[in-house]
């Protein structure tokens, strides 16, 4: 049922997935309201249907662009599903900002494959990375992407290795031009600079380690699924997933070393999860199989919000 309806790729998905995400973040908001809601709070919850919207077109059209899966709506329904599970990210929107950067960053990290305007494609990405960086102070790492992308992407020209270097740069001048304007401060990145933490306790919770779980298993399954079947995958495709794996490995340093621990930094484990679970589904000889693994991944969340 699951598998047949989401085989192929339509702006009725799109419709549908985005009504599935409104009513699961409906519902948080209704649940999680405790007070009599100004136009403030109207426009920060705008904001946040509008940052989860753009992230679904950003994805889709990456995944499309770059041929990441099948011509199917797999890993858009997983990733809203998965964003489902963890209704935290209705609230924390930071490590939402900064993941849709990120996703920007990965569209020109992706397509420097194609050796056509290599320079600017990586200045662009280390731009976007740098933005990141400044909503969720550890996406930084994600500039080690970059690097690896120029390295097994790019030509041997090792000099693009700078240009990250310059895209850096540009973004932190202007940070502290605007610091310097506004808060009268120079030294701003001194309070910036995020500490590590090693301390899991929040995770503790069972609203939390149940949905982390959940999805870590999924991740690792999935990175093995595809690892046993990349001999299959043309050269040229095979660069993408690599990029891909290293996302989803930094992604969980980035869980490993943020203070700030709280279910909300999965986010960044989302979308590489995503396209692997449905490479899965879409070469999964075994119909019943991905029937079962898509309703496994649609109802978890609802099975969580009523617990």
């Amino acid at each position: 049922m699951l598998t047949s309806f989401f085989s192929n790729s339509k702006p009725f998905h799109f419709i549908v997935v985005s009504l599935l995400l409104f009513a699961g973040w409906f519902f948080y908001i209704i649940q999680d309201l405790n007070e009599v809601i100004n136009y403030a709070d109207i426009a920060l919850l705008l904001t946040q249907n509008t940052i989860f919207l753009l992230l679904f077109l950003l994805l889709s059209f990456i995944i499309k662009k770059n041929r990441l899966t099948q011509s199917n709506s797999y890993a858009l329904f997983l990733f809203c599903c998965f964003i489902l599970t963890i209704p935290l990210l209705f609230k924390e929107l930071h490590p939402a900002f900064s993941f849709f950067f990120l996703l920007l960053a990965l569209r020109r990290i992706l397509s420097i494959s194609s050796k056509k305007n290599s320079e600017k494609k990586i200045l662009d990405a280390s731009i976007w990375i740098a933005i990141a960086a400044l909503f969720y102070f550890w996406s930084i790492l994600f500039f080690i992407i970059l690097f690896i992308a120029i390295i097994q992407l790019a030509s041997k020209n090792y000099k693009l290795v700078c240009i990250p270097f310059i895209g850096f740069t540009s973004i932190f001048i202007l940070t502290t031009v605007y610091h310097i304007i506004v808060n009268d401060s120079f030294w701003w990145f001194l309070e910036y600079k995020e500490q590590i933490s090693f301390d899991f306790s929040p995770y503790y919770s069972f609203k939390t380690i149940i949905p982390s779980i959940f999805i870590l298993l999924l991740g690792i399954f999935g990175v093995i699924c595809k690892s046993i079947n990349i001999s299959n995958t043309p050269l040229k495709e095979k660069s993408k997933y690599w990029i891909l794996l290293f996302s989803l490995l930094i992604g969980l340093i980035l869980i490993i070393l943020t203070n700030n621990k709280n279910g909300s930094e999965l986010m960044f484990l989302l979308a590489p999860i995503s396209i692997f679970i449905a490479n899965f589904i879409e070469t999964n000889s075994k119909k019943w199989i991905s029937e079962l693994f898509l309703w496994l991944v649609f109802l978890f969340p609802f099975a969580m919000f009523f617990l």
